[in-house]
């Protein structure tokens, strides 16, 4: 069955040869040209992947991947010519899967999508189940962390540590693996410096529980007891 891809991307000729390029590989491509109508398909409609531009009238695409992230887990890939670090860090913290700045190659954008859509399938298997973790019910699936029914909101990064985790409870996790393994930005991670991660680990401990993660001094972190 065809991979289907919503693309929501205002400039007419880039659409065009976006879905051209896509169709000829094989995919399955629902365009939209304006916020409006991007946010509509992209939260009532079932895709496996969403490549959003950043600029568009409307609704601009940070909304959009907000509203995408509260109903549905479907990666999202941002295109944009805005290539700031700051539009970079807002993207991955609204739960965007890549950055991909314009021009590019779409050879790039196809191997970029391969590599998340397999991402995606292969969390969609291992990740099925329902636990809890102290006081909160987790569904890593569903990317929800539950405490007396209210929703807990992580950005994705929080939710990337804290899923790695509890992946490897028993173990304690040097930091350089964490951001070897998680932090795949690494022109961003190289701007911003270490205390980025010591950054999302305050803020996992602000909203989930100071012991959830414990900190094995000059090693790592380990899920706390």
């Amino acid at each position: 069955m065809k991979k289907r891809i919503l693309l929501v991307e205002d400039n007419t000729e880039i659409s065009e040869n976006i879905r051209e390029y896509l169709e000829l590989e094989d995919f399955e491509v629902v365009q939209a040209f304006d916020g409006e109508r991007g946010i509509e398909r992209a939260t009532r409609e079932d895709y496996d992947l969403i490549l959003l531009d950043l600029m568009l009238p409307e609704v601009d695409g940070i909304s959009i991947a907000r509203r995408v992230a509260l109903k549905k887990d479907t990666p999202v890939i941002m295109i944009t010519a805005r290539e700031s670090l700051s539009d970079r860090l807002l993207g991955f913290d609204v739960w965007a899967v890549d950055y991909l700045v314009k021009p590019f190659e779409l050879s790039e954008l196809l191997a970029r999508m391969k590599v998340h859509l397999w991402r995606n399938c292969e969390d969609r298997v291992s990740e099925s189940e329902v636990f809890s973790l102290w006081d909160i019910e987790v569904n890593l699936a569903k990317h929800q962390f539950i405490r007396d029914g209210e929703m807990i909101h992580l950005t994705q990064k929080e939710f990337l540590i804290i899923k790695y985790l509890i992946e490897k409870k028993d173990q304690v996790i040097p930091r350089g693996e964490i951001i070897e393994t998680l932090w795949w930005e690494d022109e961003i991670f190289e701007k911003s410096g270490d205390n980025k991660l010591d950054v999302y680990i305050s803020n996992i401990r602000s909203k989930l529980g100071k012991t959830v993660i414990k900190t094995v001094k000059s090693v790592g972190y380990t899920l706390g007891a």
